[in-house]
């Protein structure tokens, strides 16, 4: 069943896609709709004049009164106007398919823009709307549109001879689609890298994997962001010094120094650096440093109050590692402080993968009788595994969270939740984060603690 949401704002590490609106007509005249060399192959002739871009963007405000409604202008963080636009031109919603069409200016070819935002338009089509198929054609004689989808996972399915009309006259169409159980099966995103070592195993998953909205892009996945701040909340007093360690796209640490608390933030990968940096704002109390957890020395002893460990335990597949970085971790903490800590959990991975791909409970990457998950490209812990490494570090446990619950479980029945809906379904999952019973029925694990030796 398809849940139909109209265009929302979509982000990639480098494109905001979003609505039109009345004031990107000029920019869409200049940047692209004049140009006829990027018309060649449309079925609509180079604008003439603004006031044509003006007109066909009244047209598309007054279509986003629709929710089955999805047309995006693309634009760059760095430039802030539109430089081209990516829409579903068609969709059956009987059979749950939809077709794309899309355009960029010619100043903007062969950077990798347009499969960027293909990508996330195709994320957002399976994953929020629930289509089943997803279809995109092209001009054989314009070969670079198919290069575009095939990077991104579709399939040339053949060419209709003589099927269609551009601004070439009749032509053949080049067809490709990517399937539901073929898009899901991306999720194995990692499958043909063979790592030479820690450091270039996180690099290249987050060169991958879309680490800047994972926390934000839907109802579902601000589950486990809430919780968590909701428990560190509760150890904020004025003035409290924080170092988040491993801090990803920089959700934590921008939150909490909008708050006007003095953030530290490190973080190993290069795509996250560039994500976090795009988001920092002037006179924002934050210093965010590029460097590897296991490694603080660039932080005194006794420094901060608050002490972040997410990101790092996802990725240490080493006990002499895991237990070096919560060892640095303890020594930059005061005393006084408290430190979180996060974990994948192995236990529910395996239904929510079942849900994904049909196959994993037979096929999937586990062992079949412990049902321990394998650990690549991120490390999994069972809830008793987490309680041994911790108490095995020195830290005494006040709080073990099951920061998300079953949010990745049920995503789409809560992203189909109006908003009254959504928070009392956080006002029950905060009343059963902490119940023993519920803990390892979580993606995420959350544990607070403080220094017991």
């Amino acid at each position: 069943m398809l849940t139909h949401k109209g265009t929302q704002k979509l982000e990639t590490k480098r494109l905001i896609l979003r609505r039109a609106m009345t004031e990107d007509a000029q920019p869409m005249y200049e940047n692209w709709a004049s140009d006829p060399e990027v018309t060649k192959y449309l079925t609509w002739p180079a604008y003439t004049s603004s006031d044509m871009a003006k007109e066909r963007i009244a047209i598309w405000i007054e279509d986003y009164r629709s929710d089955d409604n999805y047309q995006w202008m693309i634009v760059p963080k760095e430039l802030n106007q539109p430089i081209g636009s990516i829409s579903v031109v068609s969709k059956d919603d009987n059979v749950g398919k939809a077709e794309i069409g899309y355009c960029i200016g010619k100043a903007w070819w062969h950077q990798g823009i347009m499969s960027e935002a293909l990508q996330v338009v195709i994320d957002f089509l399976f994953e929020e709307v629930g289509m089943l198929r997803i279809e995109a054609k092209h001009d054989p004689n314009n070969p670079h549109s198919g290069g575009v989808m095939r990077k991104c996972g579709m399939k040339y399915e053949g060419t209709s001879r003589k099927s269609s009309r551009n601004n070439q006259g009749v032509c053949d169409t080049a067809c490709f689609s990517i399937l539901r159980e073929e898009y899901n099966k991306k999720h194995h995103f990692m499958e043909d890298f063979v790592p030479e070592d820690e450091e270039s195993l996180v690099q290249e998953v987050y060169r991958r994997f879309n680490e800047d909205t994972r926390l934000t892009k839907s109802k579902a996945a601000q589950v486990e962001f809430l919780t968590t701040v909701r428990y560190i909340e509760r150890y904020l007093k004025p003035g409290v010094q924080i170092l988040d360690i491993g801090a990803g796209a920089g959700e934590y640490s921008l939150y909490f120094a909008k708050k006007g608390f003095q953030v530290s933030a490190i973080e190993l990968a290069d795509s996250n650096i560039a994500s976090f940096r795009a988001k920092i704002t002037e006179n924002l109390p934050l210093v965010l440093t590029q460097g590897n957890a296991l490694d603080l020395s660039r932080y005194a002893d006794n420094s901060f109050d608050i002490v972040l460990l997410f990101g790092p335990l996802y990725h240490l597949h080493n006990n002499t590692d895991k237990l070096q970085c919560i060892r640095e971790a303890k020594r930059v903490c005061k005393p006084s402080g408290k430190i979180f800590f996060a974990f994948i959990s192995n236990d529910i991975v395996i239904l929510t993968m079942q849900q994904e791909h049909p196959e994993y409970l037979l096929e999937g990457a586990y062992d079949k009788e412990s049902f321990k998950l394998d650990d690549f490209p991120f490390v999994f812990h069972t809830l008793e595994r987490c309680r041994e490494l911790l108490v095995q570090s020195g830290i005494r446990i006040c709080n073990e969270v099951a920061s998300d619950g079953v949010s990745e479980l049920l995503k789409e029945l809560i992203n189909g939740m109006d908003e009254a809906t959504y928070q009392q379904y956080l006002r029950y999952h905060y009343y059963i984060c902490e119940k023993p019973e519920c803990l390892g029925m979580s993606n995420h694990l959350l544990f607070v603690g403080d220094i017991s030796d």
